[in-house]
């Protein structure tokens, strides 16, 4: 008998632990790190505009820095460019397909779907903090 009742309160306590969590909650932690990753959005932007004012100015930087070859410095800030873009078009991207209206769907199905939006954000994350070192480390190569 007390078997049965330590059994009984076992599964009710993890009953009322998956009933506790609310898709709210999920979906408020999904947008605060979204928040978070926003943030950055900035530096991308930033990076891009001096790579781009870079590439318009190879002459002046080949005179700043005689011993640099400006076709590969060309290509190599062209491609950290298109890498910025790509890691704020995932950003983008992600916004337009991010639904935080989930009527229609359980409380369950509501969590399972913020949660996988939170590896998809973490993701853009990654990339946009992968590209930021990137580019910031060819920038401060000449002092930007």
């Amino acid at each position: 008998m007390k078997r049965t009742i330590g059994i009984l309160l076992v599964i009710l306590a993890a009953a009322a632990c998956k009933l506790g969590v609310d898709y709210k909650t999920k979906r408020d932690e999904v947008m605060k790190f979204h928040d978070v990753v926003m943030a950055d959005q900035g530096v991308v932007v930033n990076n891009q505009m001096k790579l781009d004012t870079l590439l318009k100015d190879l002459k002046g930087l080949k005179a700043k820095f005689p011993e640099i070859d400006t076709t590969a410095e060309k290509a190599t800030i062209t491609a950290l460019i298109a890498q910025l873009t790509k890691a704020e078009d995932s950003m983008d991207d992600w916004m337009h397909k991010f639904e935080p209206d989930v009527t229609g769907k359980s409380n369950e199905a509501a969590i399972q779907y913020f949660k996988d939006e939170m590896v998809k954000i973490v993701a853009v994350d990654s990339l946009y903090k992968k590209e930021i070192r990137s580019s910031a480390a060819y920038l401060s190569k000449f002092g930007k």
